[in-house]
């Protein structure tokens, strides 16, 4: 399928590995020209500490992939600065980079901002500081959608990923998430706009 997103400059948060990564390789085989922001390659972008500077917000694709938090940590519900941090790194740091990005997208009157959340911000499972996280990314895109001209604001939900790690396993693949996202990303997906859709194998009981 030509997608014709050759050209389009695009920025992939927590883009060096897992599903960031594969999402990166797969925008760059349909000829984007793709930035990754992370701690360890890319962009080099502490999205807890740093204002965010060193990204200039002229890109015509903003995959919203950074954060975690969702199946590790304390068991302390009244843990503060848990809460706090898990929801920065993931509703907060999306917040950011969308309202960053915006400007240059209206200009232009074409954008894409995807964000990856998760089946746990449409239901129970995980921790509760991540799927608050979570639901709110998924509410951002939908209040957005539909607000400008030529832009789509939509997430998607993946359930548990197999991305090599202890942390992370299950049945699906970063590839998975990955062919979806760069569809979205095409004129082709230009009235899907507003949508959480979700990967997740049939894990998820929510409609």
């Amino acid at each position: 399928m030509e997608l014709n997103l050759e050209g389009k400059y695009a920025l992939v948060t927590g883009g060096s590995k897992g599903i960031g990564k594969a999402i990166a390789e797969e925008l760059k085989k349909e000829g984007c020209l793709v930035d990754i922001c992370s701690r360890t390659k890319g962009i080099i972008v502490d999205v807890l500490k740093d204002d965010l500077t060193k990204i200039n917000g002229n890109y015509d694709i903003l995959i919203n992939n950074v954060g975690g938090g969702g199946r590790w940590g304390s068991e302390n519900y009244e843990k503060f600065d848990e809460w706090e941090e898990v929801y920065e790194k993931n509703a907060g740091v999306a917040r950011k980079l969308t309202m960053k990005c915006l400007p240059y997208m209206k200009k232009q009157k074409w954008g894409r901002v995807i964000t990856i959340a998760s089946i746990y911000g449409k239901e129970s499972g995980g921790k509760p500081w991540f799927n608050m996280a979570k639901a709110a990314e998924i509410s951002l895109m939908k209040c957005l959608a539909g607000k400008y001209e030529g832009i789509t604001f939509n997430t998607i939900a993946p359930g548990p990923i197999d991305i090599g790690t202890k942390n992370y396993s299950g049945k699906g693949k970063p590839e998975d998430v990955a062919g979806i996202v760069t569809f979205l990303c095409s004129n082709k997906a230009k009235h899907i706009n507003g949508s959480c859709i979700t990967v997740d194998g049939g894990e998820s009981k929510s409609f």
